[in-house]
């Protein structure tokens, strides 16, 4: 089971940071992908429930908010359209001085048909370095 896990403090409120990482179409701007909202959750528009699609590679990837905890955590699962299986991201937001730090995970297995845990592996590490960049890069704009 490939297993990403990035770290990156930002010197801003906990409210500020998860504001910015859960709001998934401008997400998708800062890693340079087109996402967008299908399907709005609660509370409106990315929380519990959010479906949002990423045009990426030529695929439509569909994932769901499955976890919302305001300021605090948000988990979310690929639904449709990558062969992940098992697939969970976790993001959660550490109050850290005056500023909070951010533990994001991502697990997923990948079929042994499609390259088992070689293919898996490359993939995470170049979902980890496109993931690590934009929040290092969001990281170095946000302020409280």
């Amino acid at each position: 089971m490939p297993k990403i896990f990035m770290q990156q403090r930002f010197d801003a409120s906990p409210e500020r940071v998860f504001e910015a990482l859960t709001d998934h179409v401008a997400f998708g701007r800062l890693l340079g992908e087109d996402i967008r909202l299908e399907k709005q959750g609660v509370p409106a528009p990315n929380g519990l429930g959010a479906v949002r699609a990423i045009h990426a590679r030529g695929l439509t990837i569909r994932e769901e908010v499955v976890g919302w905890e305001a300021s605090r955590a948000m988990d979310y699962r690929v639904v449709g359209g990558a062969p992940l299986q098992n697939h969970l991201g976790e993001i959660r937001f550490v109050p850290d001085g005056s500023g909070v730090r951010v533990d994001y995970r991502i697990r997923f297995d990948w079929p042994w048909y499609l390259g088992g845990a070689l293919v898996g592996g490359v993939l995470a590490r170049s979902l980890e370095r496109q993931i690590a960049s934009g929040i290092a890069r969001l990281a170095s704009t946000l302020r409280s």
